[in-house]
């Protein structure tokens, strides 16, 4: 049964509100990638944060209202909220509450495919998990409790605080032997004399596109977020200087991402920093394309790949004029401090600019 939302935008008094409304936007598409069906959207002007409940009890009673007026059974808040925040306002409307953190585990629950992903993926859910623990079990398996109860899909934990632990220390080894295995095959490389080229960019960037037209491997992407979770490489060989490129595509970046997401990803993201040259995939299609752009850039510098050597992409230019070409262009050379290389991921335009670009820089 597909869920009715009712999505929650989050303005606080001082902030810039048109860029509270993108992240409700992108929060929809969250939304709709993790299953449900949005009935409504609003967006609150926050002018202090009630501790016990985020709200005021006048914006819940809105809340309640809305409910009611569209049959919903899920409400998504834009916010990252406290446990006892979320269980005291899942108790006043009377549906289940869920913050942006939790939507986004949602997704990473159903889209992880490896081994590796599911333990990263298992790893975040606890680390979220652990201090909401109280009296009653959860268990991490029932998939089909609808958005917000997802988990691994295999693993019952009891909700003990020692056993959960237990279960991250576990998790955390899993993934330290994936990383020196992964460690192992970048010295194999290196000692072959195979260089690295890392796509990185906003999640639904169109990443994956680019790594089937570069690589002529994998698939065209889902338009979907967090589409890709695991590590993906295939080999790009130049007849010409006949040398061959590792190129990988990784996770996707999002705005305000918590860290712990990105510490139980960091085993995928060594990719990045260990990579001899990124490639930075922008969509100038997407809500305030620069700003998202502006995100990525903080995040590979929060994870040490901000001064490397990077290309940046403009992708979908099928779709746009030769003047927004050069505009975007234009104010992504200011943005980045680099060259803009326009590029169609799906049509293959300027794909062999882009790949003799790669090896002149790794």
């Amino acid at each position: 049964m597909v869920q009715r939302a009712i999505l929650i935008g989050i303005n606080k008094v001082n902030e810039d509100k048109k860029k509270s409304e993108d992240s409700l936007e992108e929060l929809a598409l969250l939304s709709k990638t993790a299953g449900a069906a949005n009935v409504n959207m609003v967006l609150k002007t926050v002018k202090k944060i009630d501790p016990a409940y985020y709200l005021s009890k006048g914006m819940l009673e809105d809340i309640k209202e809305l409910i009611l007026q569209n049959g919903a059974d899920l409400v998504i808040i834009d916010i990252n909220l406290s446990p006892a925040q979320e269980r005291n306002m899942s108790e006043y409307v009377g549906v289940n509450v869920i913050d942006r953190t939790r939507l986004i585990l949602d997704i990473f629950a159903t889209h992880a495919r490896t081994a590796e992903s599911k333990h990263q993926v298992e790893l975040a859910m606890l680390n979220y998990i652990l201090p909401r623990l109280k009296g009653s079990g959860i268990m991490l398996s029932r998939t089909g409790a609808g958005i917000g109860t997802r988990g691994p899909g295999e693993t019952k934990l009891e909700t003990d605080r020692r056993k959960v632990r237990q279960r991250i220390a576990y998790i955390k080894d899993k993934l330290k032997l994936a990383e020196k295995t992964r460690g192992l095959h970048r010295f194999t490389r290196k000692k072959q004399g195979l260089p690295t080229a890392t796509l990185v960019g906003y999640t639904n960037s169109g990443k994956t596109t680019m790594f089937s037209a570069l690589t002529r491997k994998g698939e065209n992407g889902e338009n979907k977020l967090f589409a890709t979770l695991g590590t993906k490489m295939a080999g790009v060989y130049d007849k010409d200087s006949k040398r061959k490129v590792i190129i990988s595509d990784t996770v996707g970046f999002i705005q305000n991402l918590p860290l712990f997401l990105v510490e139980s990803f960091k085993a995928t993201l060594e990719e990045v920093v260990h990579s001899d040259v990124l490639i930075h995939v922008i969509d100038p299609f997407q809500n305030d394309a620069l700003s998202k752009s502006e995100e990525v850039i903080k995040i590979l510098d929060s994870i040490g790949a901000g001064e490397k050597k990077t290309i940046v992409v403009l992708n979908k230019i099928d779709l746009l004029t030769n003047e927004r070409v050069r505009f975007l262009q234009t104010k992504l050379e200011q943005l980045t401090g680099n060259d803009v290389i326009p590029v169609s991921a799906k049509t293959g335009d300027n794909i062999n600019m882009l790949k003799e670009k790669i090896f002149n820089n790794v």
